[in-house]
């Protein structure tokens, strides 16, 4: 079996190689000829679209050409007396002929010229030197457009192909017609006819072709009718001239195309077109298939020896390689299966790799057991994150899917029978957790749960898992108890049990809550909602308290204010920086305050703590800039306590650290502080009073108002006044918010005047105006007021 086993793994690594690298070598070539596909019909686009566009120069060239002559035509005294003259005259006849052979000195490429008198209907063709009527004149085509006057009403000034050979549907010559301004009588214009040869539109093509004697793209020039003008054809393609004259007429359908294959007699041609001229007229390029991919099927077929000749070269080091990795394998497999006792085997005896893989392997019997413990704990996992998710008040599954899962976990009492749910909270945790790392407590977690379990093993079913980082569920299976006392005592009975053995071992002490008896599992996010408020009550019954249902009952659930006056003599007292004076106070407060819950005590120890610090710091700012006394110190000391003694800690080190900072304050031997302190506690008196200003004060204190002023900006970076005027606002804004009295009845009570410096100052104290203050606080506008905002 051995011998068969290596001889599949060679036969798998040998493929394996030999796939990889014929995969990666087919690839390649097929990456190669593509690129090389596409370069060369871009390079063949590129070369038909310079040679188009070389065409389009030859079409704006004949047609400046043309328009230029008609022109020059049009300048000169003898044309213009020969088509305006009145009776047929021979010597201006004469004249106007040596003018236009003149000009055909210079002009290779324009084949001819007429003229039309209409007066006396008369035509001169300078070919034949003939003068005729248009009844007798050669190019009846002509007379038919000339003496058509919606056509000469309507002409656009584009060459016209009148002489079509139906045979081959090309024509030779393109007509353009030059009126002259003004109409006869007869409704028709004088006019001047310029004659080109359209072969002059391909002349610059075979030109470039000519250096190139084995083109084989050949090109057409078709105007919109779909009648070849042009042509310079390779000898293959003009032995197909009926699919020439096929693809002129469906030249539209060309515009502008590329890499459009055509089959034309048989051979596929690359077609490029554009018609990007002023006389709309398309020019086709058309290029062999074959010539075009020539040079890609040689390279296609070079590069297919060469991936045979790689294959070949790789499926001699793949037979090698797969060798080389095959013995040391067979050797390990021996090994391990007991035929091969000797691990001093030559292979194996050079090469650490392998000798590390047995290390390894011997080592791995003593892995199971570890392996086993892993998968308990993450069944545990998989058990602890279902039994939450049913503890959430969100649906996580159907009840049918709920319950098989439950059948899976052996956990279906759960749904059937009565239950008894209890929350283990580790005390103190925020002391737990900064004394431990995250890894740390994860074990001291797990350690909690295996006492649990192991001490509820005598006490019959019970599940119990982790919900949040300081607290665990306990399910207890009640379908034996018949009476609610005899619950009591074994709850109470295995929650001391776990309670004095983790203190015990761990050194954690544990608070705990319990339920009353439930049924069904509509009734666990209720239930667990209730445990989490329960446990709550261990901030009156202190650590370790085990919470029983009947506990809340004992708890005032009503509000409860601080007695005004209490709270008075606190502040006062802290003012005066008498620290035991204030401690005393405040213990005369507590007692009365921990007989209410958990929310009413924090939300009654919070307001107390922000009344006090804004009461002293409105007489004494200086508070504010101590480092080392803020109000998120504190209120985070009270959102982590769980325990009225905790609590107490908090207010004692407020209560002291501001009591020192008041008396710090005030026997300050600096005077200009005190001097300060003096001039804050008189406006903060005196604010109401509309005289109240920096002579008011300085008259009061006896002292200079030069030298309070200055002393004052020092201190504080802003003037007297500047300071009286911001506090009036503070105490604007806060009657605004926490009373209903009238406007004009705020702003007397702050001592400032109802004017439009008011409202111009308000607006730049608040960034806002009056009325939009006053929308943005939900409050309506009087219209006294939005007449003096507005």
């Amino acid at each position: 079996m051995s011998k068969k086993n290596s001889t599949s793994f060679l036969r798998k690594s040998f493929f394996s190689f030999l796939i990889i690298t014929i995969v990666i070598a087919v690839l390649l070539t097929i990456f190669l000829t593509i690129t090389y596909l596409r370069s060369s019909i871009s390079i063949i686009n590129r070369y038909n679209h310079e040679l188009i566009e070389h065409n389009n120069y030859s079409i704006k060239h004949l047609d400046d050409a043309a328009k230029k002559l008609g022109n020059a035509l049009y300048s000169d005294k003898d044309i213009i007396q020969f088509i305006n003259m009145k009776s047929n005259d021979e010597i201006v006849a004469i004249l106007a002929s040596k003018v236009i052979d003149k000009h055909f000195l210079t002009l290779q490429n324009i084949d001819s010229v007429y003229l039309y008198n209409t007066e006396l209907n008369l035509f001169y063709s300078s070919r034949s030197g003939e003068r005729r009527t248009a009844s007798t004149f050669t190019d009846q085509a002509i007379v038919a457009l000339l003496t058509d006057k919606t056509f000469v009403n309507e002409y656009s000034g584009r060459p016209i192909v009148t002489s079509v050979d139906t045979t081959t549907q090309s024509a030779n010559i393109a007509s353009y017609i030059l009126f002259e301004p003004g109409v006869a009588a007869s409704g028709l214009k004088n006019a001047i006819v310029v004659n080109i040869k359209t072969k002059a539109l391909t002349d610059s093509i075979q030109a470039i072709n000519g250096d190139d004697p084995d083109t084989k793209t050949s090109f057409l020039v078709v105007d919109s009718n779909g009648f070849i003008l042009s042509q310079t054809l390779t000898p293959e393609f003009e032995s197909n001239m009926n699919e020439v004259r096929a693809l002129s007429q469906q030249a539209d359908e060309l515009d502008n195309s590329s890499n459009q294959i055509r089959e034309i007699g048989g051979v596929s041609y690359l077609v490029s077109s554009s018609k990007s001229n002023a006389n709309n007229w398309y020019i086709i390029g058309l290029t062999p298939v074959k010539e075009t991919f020539k040079d890609v099927i040689r390279g296609s077929f070079i590069s297919a020896v060469i991936v045979v000749v790689i294959i070949i070269i790789c499926a001699v080091a793949s037979l090698y390689l797969a060798r080389r990795l095959n013995h040391p394998i067979q050797m390990l497999t021996k090994i391990i299966n007991g035929e091969l006792t000797s691990k001093n085997d030559t292979v194996v005896s050079k090469m650490d790799e392998i000798k590390y893989i047995l290390s390894v392997f011997e080592s791995m019997k003593e892995k199971n057991q570890e392996l086993d413990k892993i998968i308990h704990d993450a069944g545990y996992a998989v058990k602890e994150d279902f039994l939450n998710a049913l503890l959430s008040e969100s649906k996580i599954d159907t009840r049918d899917t709920v319950l098989g899962k439950l059948n899976d976990i052996d956990l279906h009492y759960i749904s059937t029978n009565q239950l008894c749910m209890c929350l283990i909270k580790i005390d103190n945790y925020s002391k737990f957790a900064s004394m431990n790392s995250k890894k740390e407590r994860s074990a001291l977690r797990y350690a909690i749960v295996n006492i649990a379990t192991e001490l509820a093993a005598n006490y019959g079913r019970y599940e119990i898992f982790s919900s949040e980082p300081d607290k665990f569920v306990v399910l207890m299976d009640c379908s034996t108890v018949t009476e609610y006392k005899v619950l009591q005592e074994k709850v109470e009975q295995f929650l001391r049990e776990v309670q004095s053995n983790t203190l015990h071992y761990l050194r954690i002490s544990l608070s705990m809550a319990y339920s009353t008896m439930f049924q069904g599992l509509e009734h666990l996010p209720s239930m667990h909602n209730n445990m989490k408020d329960s446990i709550l009550l261990k901030m009156n019954f202190g650590h370790g308290a085990i919470i029983t249902p009947f506990m809340m009952d004992e708890i005032n659930s009503d509000n409860f204010h601080i007695p005004a006056k209490k709270e008075e003599q606190l502040v006062e007292k802290v003012l005066e920086g008498n620290y035991e004076s204030a401690a005393s106070i405040y213990q005369t407060i507590s007692p009365m305050l921990y007989q209410y819950s958990y929310n009413e005590i924090v939300n009654c120890i919070v307001h107390l703590i922000y009344s006090i610090y804004s009461s002293v710091l409105s007489k004494m700012p200086a508070v504010k800039e101590s480092q080392d006394l803020t109000l998120q110190q504190f209120l985070r000391g009270i959102q982590n306590a769980e325990v009225t003694a905790d609590i107490d800690s908090v207010m004692d080190k407020f209560l002291q650290k501001l009591c020192d900072k008041v008396g710090m304050i005030r026997n300050t031997s600096n005077s200009n502080d005190h001097l300060i302190q003096r001039v804050i506690g008189i406006v903060e008196q005196e604010f109401s009073n509309t005289e109240l200003c920096l002579s008011f004060i300085a008259e009061k204190l006896r002292l200079s108002s030069n030298y309070i002023g200055q002393i004052f900006k020092t201190a504080y970076g802003q003037s007297i006044a500047q300071y009286i005027f911001d506090t009036r606002m503070k105490k604007l804004d806060e009657y605004m918010r926490n009373t209903q009295l009238p406007l004009m009845s705020i702003i007397e009570k702050v001592g400032l005047e109802r004017n439009n410096y008011f409202y111009t100052r308000f607006k730049k104290h608040f960034g806002m105006s009056l009325s939009e203050y006053r929308l943005q606080l939900g409050q309506d506008m009087d219209h006294e007021s939005d007449m003096k905002v507005l």
